[in-house]
């Protein structure tokens, strides 16, 4: 028998590696979700009983039938059945009620009053107002690259809740490099929550479904073999997830924990949280109006503006 922090500690680790460049990313998958089972029903049920509102074999039932759902729309993708990938998986995200979902609300939570976003600075261009900081306009979504939990030309709000998440996100761009911005929250919203599971903090957890949900999150946090493909099979899932969202009513996007992580830095987990919020409502140009009216957001700043604000702040 194993305790839910061992079981937790070996399924983070299990994120950290690499699949093997002669592995599909199918069997890869397969190999990992069938580890993540057979350690669920080595856990001691036991002692997380207070934290389990949902029988044990209810609990059993929903990771055979997420590992068998996965491995079927990636089948599907494969085939180039996408209708039926993007249906069995929206019908999945949509009416699981096993899955983890994350409020954010600024008012009853101080950690959810800042948020950032970053953006690379042009060459005869230092910072951006506040509207050149959200997501890419309408107009110009022509610009919009394939990312993990957005498609091409299909513009996706992404923010970290932290500066260092963000940088990370960017590929460590060097510090004169970048521009960030502040974005506080003005109304509370809710988010599918695919984030690595911090185990520090477990008890705040309902356990069944986080058990239930680390299906989905290894599925949605496999590291990218070939960063500089055109296609990236690890951005399968993650997409099928967003394109299910745009359809949730509840939950407008989904928070994750990057999978870009320098081993120098110990930061805290928590601290590399993103979320991805699609655009909602398409126009011709401009910018998503529900998204907009969830945000407040500051102009751009840069390490080196700040550098010499704080430099000079008792001079002039």
């Amino acid at each position: 028998m194993i305790t839910i922090n061992q079981l937790l500690e070996k399924t983070n680790k299990m994120l950290h590696n690499i699949r093997p460049s002669k592995k599909m990313l199918e069997d890869y998958l397969a190999e990992l979700l069938e580890e993540y089972e057979s350690l669920v029903l080595e856990l001691d049920f036991d002692s997380i009983k207070a934290q389990v509102k949902t029988p044990k074999e209810k609990v059993l039932e929903n990771i055979s039938m997420s590992k068998e759902l996965i491995a079927k729309v990636l089948k599907y993708y494969s085939e180039a059945k996408i209708a039926e990938s993007i249906s069995e998986l929206k019908e999945y995200v949509l009416n699981n009620k096993l899955l983890l979902t994350l409020t954010i609300d600024s008012a009853t939570n101080e950690d959810d009053k800042n948020w950032y976003r970053m953006r690379n600075q042009e060459k005869h261009k230092r910072v951006y107002s506040s509207n050149e900081m959200f997501h890419i306009p309408f107009e110009l979504r022509g610009k919009v690259n394939t990312q993990r939990y957005s498609l091409p030309g299909y513009p996706c709000l992404y923010i970290s809740r932290s500066i260092w998440a963000t940088w990370e996100e960017m590929h460590e761009p060097k510090l004169a490099d970048f521009s960030v911005a502040r974005l506080e929250p003005q109304n509370s919203f809710d988010v599918l929550d695919l984030r690595m599971i911090n185990i520090e903090t477990v008890d705040n957890y309902e356990l069944d479904k986080v058990l239930s949900t680390l299906p989905l999150i290894i599925s949605c946090s496999i590291k990218v073999l070939n960063p500089d493909d055109n296609f990236k099979p690890e951005y399968i899932i993650p997409q099928l997830v967003m394109l299910a969202l745009v359809a949730d009513e509840k939950r407008i996007g989904c928070a994750y924990t990057s999978t870009q992580r320098n081993p120098f830095f110990n930061w805290d987990m928590r601290k590399l949280d993103n979320i991805a919020l699609p655009v909602h409502f398409v126009e011709k140009e401009g910018l998503c109006p529900k998204l907009k009216s969830y945000f407040q957001i500051t102009d751009a700043t840069n390490y080196e503006y700040e550098m010499l604000k704080k430099a000079f702040c008792t001079t002039f």
